[in-house]
């Protein structure tokens, strides 16, 4: 197979390029940030390219023979929403939402012609929205959106189209985020925020070192790769027991229950320290 795998760079999307070039899938890989890429095995095509500009998607993918796309894209920021300007919330919608969508038209075309698939890696939060992870969680759930359509529109036209959804997996993602927000509480960037005098400064000082685990990061490489190679994919994945009873309890308990349950699930709450004891 002709696999295109973006967000190539990251911890999910370099183990996903690297399982399937291994398998004896050809693998372009792509992301913008090029010491990442450089990480990858010889195996593996780079090319470095910012998913979010459309003109440099489509001469890319111009005449390349594609089988499958796997979106491995993503980023995020931890931060309330009171506090996430407009800027921010524009920059984790372009991230996660706007750079899938500029490499999944640009390749359709070929994909119809070739019977491929779209698999796209996204969140348990698309699902489970959750404090502080507002413009995230909103990306996310957007996307839920746009695989249903997507997958609505083209199955009939001989295209599979696939959602991962992970929980939280131990590939840096968190920490990263987490990290930021250290940083911002030591430097005093946010103003009352880092001051502590701000209505969430508890919180995001709970979420200095932040660094939650539902899942090993291989069991989600290899559902993407099932999803990538099997005869007949599944339309969802949930992988980790966490991504897929959360989702069901919210069908079930009423909306301030399970909004109690949820933060209890977040850093100093008695959930989290039973799940992280």
């Amino acid at each position: 197979m002709h696999v295109l795998v973006t967000g190539a760079a990251g911890g999910i999307g370099g183990g996903v390029a690297r399982s399937l070039a291994a398998a004896g899938h050809d693998v372009l890989g792509v992301d913008r940030d090029a010491a990442g890429l450089s990480a990858l095995p010889d195996a593996v095509e780079t090319a470095v390219v910012d998913l979010r500009d459309e003109a440099a998607v489509r001469d890319l993918l111009a005449d390349r023979p594609l089988d499958a796309v796997v979106s491995c894209v993503g980023g995020y920021e931890i931060t309330a929403v009171e506090d996430t300007s407009a800027a921010a919330f524009r920059r984790q919608l372009e991230t996660n939402l706007t750079a899938v969508h500029t490499t999944v038209s640009a390749a359709l075309p070929t994909l119809r012609e070739r019977g491929g698939r779209v698999v796209i890696v996204g969140s348990m939060v698309g699902s489970v929205a959750l404090p502080y992870h507002g413009a995230y969680s909103a990306a996310k759930a957007g996307l839920d959106g746009y695989v249903d359509a997507l997958r609505r529109e083209v199955a009939p036209r001989g295209v599979d189209v696939a959602l991962v959804e992970p929980g939280p997996v131990p590939t840096g993602f968190n920490e990263r985020a987490a990290a930021a927000v250290a940083e911002a509480n030591e430097e005093g960037a946010s103003g009352e925020r880092a001051s502590g005098e701000g209505p969430y400064a508890d919180a995001y000082r709970a979420f200095e070192g932040y660094s939650p685990a539902a899942t090993d990061v291989e069991t989600v490489f290899e559902r993407v790769a099932t999803a990538t190679t099997a005869d007949r994919p599944r339309t969802r994945y949930r992988v980790s027991r966490r991504a897929r009873w959360l989702p069901r309890l919210a069908r079930v308990l009423p909306d301030r229950l399970y909004d109690r349950l949820v933060r209890a699930g977040l850093p100093g709450g008695i959930l989290w320290r039973l799940l992280h004891r």
